[in-house]
């Protein structure tokens, strides 16, 4: 058989063309060790696709073994990515004290002239502190369509890079299809895993109604008080089929961002999808930022991270 000879690209050939035959095979104790060394050696990358094509007809006990080890390859993946994460840090001037590790030498310079040139003082030490900066976030996730697990394996990969890139902030996590759905508020505190899990459980059906998405998120930023900035990341391929215009609400958010994903069947160049996605993130002042592939997603939302 494909595991017995490591031919991954086999087994998953055979999967797309027997799905129950392959299940059937592969739940057998023999060949749990097949998965946890390719886990083990970093070649696992196949394990996600495998997941969601036979989750439907696996028994329980093998879909529960695929589903921690995707979920331990997201995780992994996404701490590779994010490192440690969005500093999210300003400046902030302070008087001198002991130790204090930056110096504005410019404004000391100024106090030390103003001063008459005598003597330095403490007083006239002008030094940094840098503060955190708390932000609300809300990530708006595209979970429509028919695309074989490649939507909810970017919900789970970027909701896990959100988490760690902005762990010392509050960031809500909004799945939506013909209606959205609040995976996570602002203040809800779960574990990580636990949100992965309900993630790769779900399905990636329906209709796109990026209009209710964007009103759910902006919802969520509004129930929120507090003197931290608020934003909006939409991520989408722009395709609505549910809803009114998405930028007629996007104006509302103080500040709205678009990563626009491929399309499920490729376009041409200049879509309906992209031009909706460069025209929600004009309506809500925010970066419009287009991926060509949906590997490239989670890193573009670091980048987009770093900006804001």
């Amino acid at each position: 058989m494909a595991v017995e000879e490591d031919n991954v690209e086999a087994l998953m050939s055979m999967a797309q063309s027997n799905v129950h035959a392959v299940t059937a095979e592969l739940q057998k104790t023999e060949y749990s060790h097949f998965f946890s060394e390719k886990f083990r050696d970093n070649t696992a990358s196949f394990i996600p696709q495998l997941y969601f094509m036979i989750r439907s007809h696996a028994p329980v006990s093998f879909k529960l073994m695929l589903q921690r080890l995707t979920r331990s390859i997201i995780l992994r993946s996404s701490l590779n990515i994010s490192g440690r994460g969005s500093k999210g840090k300003s400046r902030h001037r302070i008087h001198y004290y002991p130790g204090i590790p930056e110096f504005d030498l410019e404004q000391t310079l100024f106090n030390y002239i103003q001063n008459g040139k005598n003597l330095l003082r403490y007083g006239d030490i002008v030094g940094y502190e840098r503060r955190q900066r708390k932000r609300d976030v809300v990530l708006m996730l595209d979970t429509s369509g028919s695309m074989f697990g490649k939507l909810l394996l970017n919900a789970a990969m970027t909701t896990s890079v959100l988490s760690y890139a902005m762990a010392k902030d509050f960031t809500s996590i909004v799945l939506f299809n013909s209606e959205p759905f609040v995976l996570k508020t602002l203040r809800d505190e779960r574990e990580l895993p636990k949100l992965i899990d309900q993630i790769l459980e779900s399905e990636a059906v329906g209709f796109t109604n990026i209009f209710g998405a964007l009103k759910k998120g902006l919802d969520e930023l509004e129930q929120k008080r507090g003197n931290s900035r608020k934003i909006g990341i939409l991520i989408t391929d722009g395709e609505y089929n549910r809803g009114d215009h998405p930028a007629i609400i996007a104006r509302k958010f103080p500040r709205l961002h678009v990563i626009n994903m491929p399309p499920e069947h490729k376009r041409e160049a200049h879509t309906r999808g992209k031009r909706v996605c460069q025209e929600i993130a004009t309506a809500g002042h925010g970066y419009f930022i287009p991926v060509k592939e949906f590997s490239e997603i989670p890193r573009a939302l670091m980048d987009l991270l770093a900006k804001i």
